[in-house]
């Protein structure tokens, strides 16, 4: 019998194998991201190998679940039938395969929407546990039934987060900070399924290659860890394993305030919201401070607000407090490249 710790053992050398060999095997380097000294500053092309590092765990965890009851029975609060986790995976596939083809031909912002939208209706469609149907927030006692908009909102908020997420996968090691301490924080206050543990393991995995200049997570990585995280949230949302919505938001603050702020900010310069540009809130830290000091930071905005979480502040106070926060932040480091600019 296949046990859970002789799997994690498994998956643990698994990705040894990856980060050992990964110059070595070819389909990580299919994809590379050539710079260009305008939007891409790294110095050499460097393979978007990230999403396959993460998808090969997704895809042999699937084979070893869907083959073992007691792991399946394990997995309940995320697949409460095997159709759920082949939903699950072939979304993941989809997902991922998407944003694979956008790393290799460069999609065009408005089809790679909509492509991404018709996956998320398919896997709401199918997997009637994952539509959220209502919200219910810590400071307010009333709750609001969504009836029917759930299916129109459960498929906002993915399309949402996988487009922050998106745009918050900006420099080394940034995403990476941000999913390992996100994934823990899942797995020591929520759950310990398996799926967490591996995908945490895969994360770590890419961290590693990410921090050693040797790939980066790609529209394909960017993707497909947005949508497993959305759909762990979700799971533990619509199970009351996480009683209130605005808990979640405190875990999405750092890349959702800053997709807000980028959205205006393209629609008051009369572009398209969807588009690339140097405003995110790292290319901002960098115009300031050295790479180093940029991570920390936002490894700071990203812990700060769980752990007060975690201290039970007011969750409503924790999300004012790093809204300003983060808005006098932005004045800051604005205001001094005006005034060195001059």
């Amino acid at each position: 019998m296949i046990t859970e710790n002789i799997l994690i053992c498994f998956f643990i050398l698994f990705n040894f194998f990856l980060i050992f060999f990964h110059d070595e095997i070819k389909l990580f380097h299919i994809n590379l991201d050539n710079p260009d000294n305008r939007r891409k500053m790294h110095k050499n092309p460097t393979p978007l190998s990230g999403g396959i590092i993460i998808i090969s765990n997704i895809i042999i965890y699937f084979l070893f679940a869907i083959n073992n009851n007691e792991i399946a029975i394990k997995e309940i609060v995320f697949f409460n039938s095997h159709e759920t986790l082949i939903i699950f995976m072939i979304t993941s596939f989809l997902i991922f395969l998407v944003g694979f083809i956008d790393d290799r031909s460069d999609l065009r912002a408005s089809i790679k929407f909509i492509l991404i939208s018709i996956i998320i209706l398919f896997i709401v469609f199918f997997d009637n546990s994952l539509i959220i149907e209502d919200i219910k927030f810590s400071f307010f006692e009333k709750n609001f039934y969504l009836s029917i908009y759930s299916l129109i909102f459960t498929v906002f908020c993915f399309l949402v987060f996988l487009n922050a997420l998106n745009m918050f996968d900006g420099i080394n090691l940034q995403s990476g900070i941000y999913l390992v301490t996100i994934t823990t924080s899942i797995l020591l206050f929520y759950s310990n399924s398996l799926l967490i543990k591996i995908f945490l393991i895969s994360i770590l995995t890419y961290s590693y290659l990410n921090f050693k200049n040797k790939c980066f997570l790609g529209d394909s990585g960017a993707l497909l860890v947005a949508f497993i995280v959305g759909y762990l949230f979700v799971k533990l949302y619509n199970n009351n394993i996480i009683s209130f919505a605005d808990e979640i938001v405190i875990y999405m603050l750092v890349p959702g305030v800053d997709l807000i702020r980028l959205f205006f900010k393209r629609i008051f310069l009369k572009r398209n919201p969807l588009t690339s540009d140097r405003f995110h809130l790292h290319h901002l830290l960098l115009l300031k401070f050295s790479y180093k000091k940029t991570i920390i930071i936002l490894f700071m905005l990203v812990l700060f607000p769980i752990i007060m979480n975690y201290l039970e502040f007011d969750r409503f106070f924790i999300i004012l407090l790093f809204v300003f926060v983060y808005l006098i932040l932005i004045s800051f480091i604005t205001k001094r490249n005006k005034t060195n600019s001059h």
